[in-house]
């Protein structure tokens, strides 16, 4: 998707924007009780507006937020009563959080410094196949071997032609197999999942993978 599709999404907001938790998600919660925050820099790309940032912050060493609109990073300082410092254009901190007001594709990994763990929850997905390996290189290039990646996924049928797009276990070992161990911890099927009775699916399955970069 192009960068003006997400302005124009964040501007219009309800069902746009749906993607957006207003309560920490359960995977993030389950990094937490594995260990992996402890003493960790979390990175999580196209990070909007969500809850996990705070829940990241209050676990691991140092949070670094990635999000391309500017108006989702304004809607999460505001909603959160927050006074970030901008010690540059398009940067904000706030305690051990920082958030970069950034197109992924144009980070380098001096701009964000070394990654314990990526979190990814419906960024892959966010895109079409033929941004998503862009997105997975862009992603990996940020990483070092022994960073640990975890990705949240839904698949479902039959496909739609807009985000969330269907990714499931076949995709993600496609996209990432070859540079990272990928540890399919979860799959949960969802009959109650919004987009089942929205878009009339057959069904819905929501993973999650916990990967590690070997090389």
């Amino acid at each position: 998707m192009e960068t003006q599709f997400w302005i124009d999404s964040w501007q219009e907001g309800g069902s746009k924007t749906s993607f957006h938790l207003p309560s920490v998600h359960p995977h993030a919660r389950l990094l937490a009780d594995r260990g992996l925050l402890d003493d960790a820099t979390v990175l999580v790309p196209l990070c909007g507006k969500t809850a996990d940032l705070l829940f990241f912050a209050a676990h691991a060493r140092s949070v670094v937020g990635v999000e391309l609109v500017a108006k989702a990073i304004d809607e999460f300082i505001a909603e959160n009563d927050l006074s970030p410092r901008q010690p540059k254009p398009g940067v904000f901190t706030v305690g051990n959080l920082t958030i970069l007001n950034r197109d992924l594709f144009d980070l380098a990994p001096e701009d964000i410094g070394p990654v314990d763990l990526v979190y990814d929850r419906a960024s892959l997905i966010a895109f079409p196949e033929d941004m998503r390996h862009r997105y997975v290189e862009a992603v990996t290039a940020l990483t070092a071997p022994g960073a640990w990646y975890f990705i949240n996924t839904v698949e479902y049928r039959p496909a739609l032609p807009s985000p969330p797009f269907s990714v499931g276990p076949a995709d993600v070992d496609a996209y990432f197999g070859d540079r990272f161990e990928i540890d399919h911890l979860l799959a949960e099927p969802r009959p109650e999942h919004r987009m089942v009775e929205k878009f009339g699916l057959d069904d819905l399955v929501e993973h999650g993978f916990l990967l590690r970069r070997f090389q």
